[in-house]
């Protein structure tokens, strides 16, 4: 199948779910799944904590481009947590109001998981402008061996609003390392945008020479998402660089928001060190749909 015919296919479809989906549910999530991924910058600590007692879990692929592959599924088992990811804006520049409730309770903790090479090359699109404009546009990447299953976690005992949890409880990433001939460095202004962290002074971060992992979203267990938030979960793919900047250094309470974790317990992790930023991309040509 062409690019172009690729593309008229999942506009088509995600008209489809549009159809399908009651007004006043789509009035509460954000305008498109262009304008979610967009805006899906997360920045990364080092993080230490308990080895969940978990069951080894399937991880299905959810984005186009891999399904269109037939990338098959994997087994893996979770091992002790090596990051978390909190969302942050760059420059000054804070995602639009519809869509920044979403964005700001979308925190992830990493638990590392091991599994065979892809060897797979992709060329990658920076979809957030900041990026684009000072990384340049495309990158090419070979995607290897998966390193971590990032998961959405609640920093406090209360959930995140019914809208905004039915949409980022789903959303799940599988990390892979990648190789790449980019060697580039910017530097930018990071800010937090959850409100645990938002008193915290913006601070100026390098991040480069190169490009670390590929974060793609999967499916744990065959779990199904429902078709409202699906359009928006399964083109969420994250790009992350090494990225300097000062530690938090605080203990936190992390509580699973997947309802496939959610009876796991509360468990309190100590963040640390900068890490990395990850920032949106597309592949091969395939964007989200929707609006910017």
């Amino acid at each position: 199948m062409s690019k172009l015919a690729s593309k008229a296919v999942v506009a088509f479809l995600f008209l489809l779910t549009l159809l399908a989906v009651p007004a006043a549910v789509l009035a509460q999530l954000p305008a498109s799944p262009r304008r979610f991924v967009d805006n899906l910058d997360e920045r990364c600590y080092s993080i230490a904590g308990p080895t969940p007692n978990v069951a080894p879990l399937r991880l299905d692929h959810l984005n186009p481009v891999l399904v269109q592959m037939g990338l098959p599924f994997e087994m893996v088992t979770l091992t002790s947590p090596q990051k978390f990811c909190t969302p942050v804006m760059k420059n000054g520049i804070a995602p639009p109001a519809d869509t920044l409730p979403f964005i700001q309770a979308l925190d992830w903790e990493c638990y590392g998981i091991t599994g065979p090479a892809l060897n797979l090359p992709l060329a990658l699109t920076q979809l957030n402008p900041v990026i684009s404009g000072l990384l340049g546009a495309n990158v090419g990447v070979t995607v290897q061996e998966p390193q971590q299953l990032c998961v959405p976690v609640a920093k406090t005992t209360a959930n995140p609003p019914p809208n905004v949890l039915a949409l980022i409880q789903y959303m799940d990433v599988k990390c892979y390392r990648v190789t790449t001939t980019v060697n580039q460095s910017a530097t930018l202004s990071l800010s937090h945008l959850n409100p645990l962290f938002s008193t915290l002074p913006s601070e100026f971060s390098t991040i480069g020479p190169a490009p670390q992992q590929l974060c793609v979203p999967v499916t744990k267990n065959q779990a199904v998402i429902p078709m409202a938030v699906r359009p928006y979960v399964r083109f969420s793919d994250v790009l992350c660089y090494p990225a300097t900047g000062a530690p938090l250094g605080r203990n936190l309470t992390l509580r699973h928001l997947n309802p496939l974790l959610a009876g796991l317990p509360p468990e309190t992790d100590f963040v640390n060190n900068s890490l990395q930023l990850c920032v949106p991309v597309a592949k091969n040509g395939m964007f989200p749909p929707g609006i910017q």
